[in-house]
């Protein structure tokens, strides 16, 4: 497959999908909260979704692709200043590494487990089983 790279603006649809001219990307390797899932009495889904719009306000993301997903989304490693987004979100313990796909985030995800961040520090329901006993969400 040919590497595609799309840079500009972009917003969060919530915490694994964002927006750049129109084209829907979720990102590589990790599955956050949906955004009605809580997780104990945290708002896990809610914070998701707030903290990746907060790193992507005003700044330039840049999002390589690394497949397409059955909705026809890019699915990419994104980055802004530099910064890994998936690995942002796995180590704020607000995304699981996305194990079928790939291991790439799962030393972040058990970083965020061992120092408690984020559904870390109150038990949860994997995005995917919550998925699963939650079908219009």
């Amino acid at each position: 497959m040919n590497a595609k790279t799309l840079t500009g603006r972009a917003y969060a649809i919530d915490g694994d999908t964002l927006v750049i001219s129109g084209r829907h990307i979720r990102l590589f390797g990790v599955d956050a909260f949906e955004h009605d899932q809580t997780c104990g009495r945290f708002n896990c889904g809610q914070a998701a979704t707030r903290v990746l719009r907060a790193r992507l306000q005003g700044q330039v993301v840049s999002c390589a692709q690394q497949d397409v997903d059955p909705y026809g989304r890019m699915v990419a490693i994104c980055r802004v200043g530099g910064e890994d987004l998936g690995q942002v979100m796995a180590r704020a313990g607000l995304a699981v590494a996305y194990r079928h796909y790939s291991l790439r985030y799962l030393p972040d995800e058990q970083w965020a487990k061992a120092h408690r961040q984020g559904a870390w520090a109150y038990g949860f329901d994997s995005p995917e089983d919550w998925r699963r006993t939650h079908p219009h969400n």
